[in-house]
């Protein structure tokens, strides 16, 4: 009776070192650690690793895509104006800009919303770069109000002719 408690203990000591053999070779490139944790657990808790992966990305591309949108917009309006005050040329240079402007902000928009750097902001400065696009807006105004274009297109003509 003296034997079995000597020779349960010799087991115990021989069976660590058995099974951490066992356990390399059966997950080589693995940390045997947390392959032993999971082996106890008996399940894998995913919500650590999704907590692992997900980092918190910072909006400002986003911002950024939004504000030059807004910003061309402004200058858009701005070019419509010195359009109607009857300097065409200086009007077609600043919506030869705007066109680039919203390009830019439609593109880094884009990347924001696709790339979760500020998904809102990007996707609401994809739609204010589009219809902030000069050329978006002539369409638009052909499609919709022609008759806008020739009024603007009359009192200019008439306005010059007045012998």
């Amino acid at each position: 009776m003296a034997r079995e408690p000597q020779q349960r203990a010799s087991q115990r000591s021989a069976a660590p070192a058995s099974a951490s053999k066992t356990k390399n070779r059966a997950a080589p490139g693995r940390d045997t650690d947390e392959f032993a944790r999971l082996l106890q657990r008996g399940t894998v808790d995913v919500r650590e690793q999704a907590q692992r992966g997900r980092k918190k990305r910072n909006p400002v591309v986003g911002k950024i895509a939004l504000g030059l949108a807004v910003v061309s917009a402004a200058v858009d309006a701005s070019a419509f104006a010195v359009f109607m005050g009857g300097d065409t040329d200086f009007a077609f240079g600043i919506c030869f800009v705007v066109v680039f402007l919203t390009l830019i902000a439609a593109v880094l928009g884009f990347v924001a919303a696709v790339g979760s750097f500020g998904r809102w902001y990007g996707a609401i400065g994809v739609v204010v770069a589009f219809f902030a696009n000069p050329v978006i807006l002539i369409v638009l105004l052909v499609m919709v109000a022609p008759e806008v274009l020739t009024d603007m297109g009359g009192s200019a003509a008439s306005g010059s002719t007045g012998l």
